[in-house]
């Protein structure tokens, strides 16, 4: 049997498991504490003779007719009800089914921020623990079920402080090393362009030579009218052949100068990218060995905060973590009552209603579908 709770506004009787009224649509009043819900209309409870005593009251106040009442009539007679109509039970069944489809809205809202908060203050009592833990380590609290955590977080903290010095040092000489060799790289390459310099240079000095040998020998041709420079003529063009001699040893020697400056650039280039490389494995090695050592060092501090808690020890500094965290506790299993309540919530449902509603909606919808294809033809 569904317990059943009045409209404050209307005094529809509801099933207490709905938060809005079935009949006008107002969230109920919530239960109080030890309150129960009023039941079902026309049920009696165990030992409730209300009405009997009210219905010999009544046949003791009128006039006496003999023979008509017995004194045991009250017990015989029961209150006459007339069955609700079919419209009205339809009606209420409608709304029964809008209220439990709201309520079930509104209650996997409800429990979706009852989660969210409950994650919250279990993440706040972690921390909590946490800060009582830093509290005993940092204030130098002594208790001997905690000699063996604290001397663990001792080592713990060398180990943190050793990684941090290694990683600096790895830090360090990676940038001393990325600027030593993007020093030598810089170099490289001046002294390479250096020679693409020279060799540009050789080969203007070679075109020019050549230009000027065959000016001399259109100067030499038959048709040309003979000067007095003949004679040095041929030197000049021996002295140019010779230049030009030299001029292409000097560029061939320098466009060698030229690779091999090239494939020491490529060299250095390649050094660089895997010394980078391997430094940065290196300072990634030292970032995630002090990373665990960093989580390590949490859990380690938040089991010396939980013993703490558990020994209760007395100390000023650790009080206000007791208190807190005993409160996060209350708001927690607060919490989970509250989605215990709402679970259960879920499954009180007068499925004989809650089918009687659907169906009359089925039907409503069925209905103005046909009148509509009626009115439409």
């Amino acid at each position: 049997m569904f317990r059943m709770r009045p409209c404050a506004l209307c005094g529809h009787a509801n099933a207490d498991h709905l938060p809005y009224c079935a009949a006008c649509g107002k969230r109920l009043r919530p239960l109080g504490a030890g309150e129960t819900p009023s039941p079902q209309p026309g049920s009696r409870r165990p030992g409730d003779d209300s009405g009997a005593h009210g219905f010999a009251a009544t046949v003791a106040l009128g006039p006496a007719r003999s023979g008509l009442v017995s004194v045991e009539a009250p017990t015989a007679l029961a209150p006459v009800t007339l069955p609700p109509s079919v419209w009205a039970r339809a009606r209420e069944s409608v709304g029964y089914v809008f209220a439990t489809v709201r309520g079930r809205i509104d209650a996997e809202e409800q429990r979706r921020n009852l989660i969210s908060e409950r994650e919250g203050a279990r993440r706040m009592a972690e921390s909590t623990l946490v800060e009582l833990g830093h509290a005993v380590l940092v204030q130098s609290i002594e208790a001997p079920p905690l000699r063996e955590l604290t001397e663990a977080a001792a080592r713990l903290k060398k180990r943190r402080e050793a990684v941090a010095t290694d990683l600096a040092a790895a830090e360090k000489f990676q940038a001393a090393e990325d600027l030593r060799l993007g020093l030598m790289e810089a170099a490289i390459e001046n002294e390479c362009k250096a020679y693409d310099h020279s060799v540009t240079e050789v080969e203007q000095t070679l075109a020019r030579n050549a230009a000027e040998r065959q000016a001399g020998e259109a100067a030499s041709t038959p048709g040309a009218t003979p000067g007095p420079s003949l004679p040095g003529s041929a030197a000049d063009k021996i002295k140019l052949d010779e230049q030009q001699r030299a001029l292409r040893e000097r560029a061939a020697a320098l466009r060698a100068s030229g690779m091999a400056a090239r494939a020491r650039l490529e060299q250095a280039v390649a050094t660089r990218r895997q010394s980078a490389a391997a430094i940065a494995a290196s300072v990634a090695g030292h970032t995630r060995e002090r990373a665990a050592i960093e989580e390590e060092s949490r859990a380690l501090t938040a089991r010396i905060g939980a013993r703490a808690l558990e020994l209760r020890l007395p100390s000023p500094h650790l009080a206000p973590g007791f208190e807190r965290y005993d409160r996060l506790q209350e708001t927690i299993r607060a919490q989970d009552a509250e989605l215990a309540r709402l679970a259960h919530a879920k499954g009180g449902l007068d499925r004989r209603k809650l089918a009687m509603g659907l169906g009359v909606l089925g039907a409503s919808v069925g209905a103005l579908v046909v009148a509509l294809w009626a009115l439409l033809r």
